[in-house]
């Protein structure tokens, strides 16, 4: 098929149609963007970065819906952090992962919201998860428990934690129960060869791990170091260049937004939107965690899932409460 074998698993990364497909997507892409910009890269770019604003406007729209925020701080987590404006523009397919995210978003907060079911929503929500998971199929699976959770808390209307928490204990249970559904949807497996993937190639930001086993007790016993990767890496020792210094700077910045929401808490009801955005930026960075070996590699993935950990991260702040100038700017939004 095409000058493979066979097509090869959907979530293999070696010698697979399927994996290769989000390459072969972006290239026939920007074959459509020549014809219209004669092979100019920076009219392609503008128009590459057109298609990407669509998923980050739509999601931005469901945050001024549900968040009382002043508008300029919604933007600012969503189009302004500095790694995902790096990382999602230009010509590759992070930027259009993240737009096509924010569309699937935004086309099922309107099926849950509405008393009627709307075709074109429906239609918009399966051609968005289908574009996403074509292009990074763990990125889907991650946005399908926490929509369920959110559609689930909004039909019971019990905790929000404790909803959250037990559909991703029972999402827990089958992914690692999946082995003996079937061989083909070993899910452990998949995240193991993953891992396995990235220890093959060379690299100066190369992390010294150990090798991830599709099973409970190599998971759980990798499990601080996924930790350790997915939250707190490059360490300060490991700052080496610009890039690196500017990703600590980043941390930096959501380590003292973390402070400052426990210093000064909000008193209101979180509502089912922010479990939403946190469960599943923390679920994207944690497969991070597990699968990425390489600082420099690790800085790109975490890039595509900052927006979902600092909007959630910004509700839980009482702005009012923090003093000039700041509570200035807040009140002028």
């Amino acid at each position: 098929m095409y000058g493979y074998s066979n097509s090869g698993n959907v979530f293999s990364g070696n010698n697979s149609y399927w994996n290769d497909l989000k390459s072969n997507l972006i290239i026939k892409l920007l074959a459509v963007c020549n014809v219209l910009t004669n092979s100019s890269y920076f009219t392609n770019i503008i128009l590459f970065n057109f298609l990407f604003f669509f998923g980050l406007v739509a999601l931005l729209r469901v945050a001024r819906q549900q968040f009382t925020l002043p508008k300029w701080m919604l933007a600012l987590a969503i189009f302004f952090i500095p790694g995902t404006l790096f990382w999602c523009s230009g010509i590759h397919k992070d930027g259009l992962i993240l737009s096509a995210t924010g569309l699937a978003i935004f086309w099922f907060y309107k099926i849950i919201t509405s008393t009627t079911i709307n075709l074109k929503w429906v239609t918009g929500l399966i051609l968005s998860i289908c574009l996403v998971f074509l292009f990074r199929s763990y990125v889907a699976l991650a946005l399908l428990p926490a929509m369920f959770s959110w559609w689930l808390t909004m039909r019971l209307k019990r905790n929000l934690l404790l909803v959250f928490g037990a559909v991703y204990f029972v999402g827990i249970a089958l992914f690692f129960c999946s082995p003996l559904i079937s061989s083909a949807v070993n899910f452990p497996e998949f995240l193991a060869t993953k891992q396995h993937e990235f220890l093959l190639l060379s690299g100066g930001s190369a992390l010294p791990v150990t090798t991830l086993e599709g099973n409970l007790t190599s998971f759980l016993r990798y499990l601080p170091t996924a930790l350790d990767i997915a939250f707190l890496r490059p360490h300060l020792y490991e700052a080496k260049n610009v890039a690196t210094l500017s990703t600590l700077f980043e941390l930096w910045m959501i380590g003292l937004l973390i402070i400052t929401a426990f210093v000064f808490p909000i008193k209101e009801q979180s509502n089912p939107f922010t479990f939403f955005l946190l469960f599943f930026g923390l679920s994207l960075l944690i497969i991070a965690g597990y699968t990425v070996t390489f600082t420099g590699a690790l800085v790109r993935y975490r890039s595509f899932a900052l927006p979902f950990i600092v909007l959630p991260i910004l509700t839980f702040i009482n702005f009012k409460a923090i003093r000039l100038p700041f509570n200035l700017f807040v009140n002028k939004g």
